[in-house]
C-alpha cells in the first residue's frame, strides 16, 4: 500500500497553487463530505473546489472505499470566454486481491474542430504514445455512457489499469499530462469570434442537461448517494 493513497490530490494542489495561483472557492457543507455504507464497505467523498485565473472551476476529489480501495480526481474548466478543453486526470490504488493502480486522464474539446484538435489535443501526442506503452489493461466502465456521451468522446482519452509497479511512471505522466496542460493553458486568450462563442455556449449547455445522467460516474453517484446530493455535486464541481 502507498503511504500515501492520495498522492495526486497533494501532487496536484501543490503544483496547481504554485503554476496557477488557485485558490479555494466556498464548497456547500452539504456535498463536500459525502459519506454512506454499502455491503462492500464505506463509501466515502470529499471534495474541494478552486478557481485561478482562466479557470472557473478545479475540483480536487478524494474517494475511498472501505480499505481496499482510494484515489483523487482533479477536474479542470474553464471560465466562460476561454475554450480551454475539459480536462481530468483519476488515480486510484485497487488492493483487492491483486494490487494495482487505475489512472484515467481525459481532455473534452469545447468546439470540436481541426483548429481546436491542433491546440489543444496534438500537443498531448508524444505523451498519450508514450503512457500507451506502459503494461496495462482497459479499464472496465462502470456504467454504460448515454447517448450524449457516446456520441460525444474525448478526442483524447486514457482508461488503464496497471500493475502496482507502475505506480512511479505513472505519477510521472501524471506531471507531465499537467506540465503539457499549464503550457496550453498559459497562452491561452479569451475567445473573441462571435460565432466560437456561440459554439461553446451550445456545447456547455447541452453537456450540462446530459452529463449527470449519461456519464457512468453521475450514475453510480446518483445510485450511491440520491438524485439530490449528485444534482449538487455537479452542479457545483462538474458543470462547465
Amino acid at each position: 500500500m502507498p503511504t500515501n493513497k492520495y498522492i495526486l490530490a497533494d501532487m496536484a494542489t501543490e503544483k496547481l497553487e504554485r503554476e496557477l495561483g488557485m485558490v479555494a472557492k466556498p464548497t456547500p457543507e452539504k456535498i463536500r463530505v459525502l459519506e454512506t455504507v454499502l455491503p462492500s464497505g464505506r463509501v466515502r467523498l470529499e471534495s474541494t473546489l478552486y478557481h485561478a485565473e482562466k479557470l472557473k472551476k478545479i475540483t480536487i476529489s478524494k474517494r475511498s472505499l472501505g480499505k481496499s480501495v482510494a484515489g483523487t480526481l482533479v477536474m479542470l474548466i474553464a471560465d466562460a470566454e476561454y475554450d480551454l478543453p475539459f480536462t481530468l486526470a483519476d488515480i486510484t490504488f485497487d488492493f483487492a486481491e491483486k494490487s494495482k493502480i487505475s489512472a484515467a486522464f481525459q481532455l473534452r474539446l469545447l468546439v470540436n474542430d481541426e483548429e481546436s484538435m491542433k491546440k489543444y489535443v496534438d500537443p498531448f501526442t508524444n505523451w498519450h504514445e508514450a503512457i500507451l506503452k506502459l503494461p496495462s489493461e482497459e479499464s472496465p466502465l462502470v456504467a454504460e455512457p448515454g447517448e450524449f456521451m457516446k456520441a460525444n468522446p474525448p478526442p483524447l482519452r486514457y482508461m488503464r489499469s496497471l500493475p502496482y509497479d507502475c505506480t512511479d511512471q505513472v505519477l510521472k505522466y501524471t506531471e507531465q499530462f499537467f506540465d503539457i496542460f499549464l503550457g496550453i493553458y498559459r497562452k491561452a486568450e479569451p475567445v473573441r469570434d462571435k460565432e466560437q462563442r456561440k459554439k461553446m455556449d451550445s456545447f456547455r449547455s447541452e453537456f450540462n442537461n446530459h452529463v449527470l445522467g449519461d456519464d457512468p460516474s453521475g450514475q453510480v453517484l446518483t445510485r450511491i448517494f440520491g438524485q439530490e446530493k449528485a444534482r449538487l455535486f455537479y452542479e457545483h464541481f462538474t458543470y462547465l
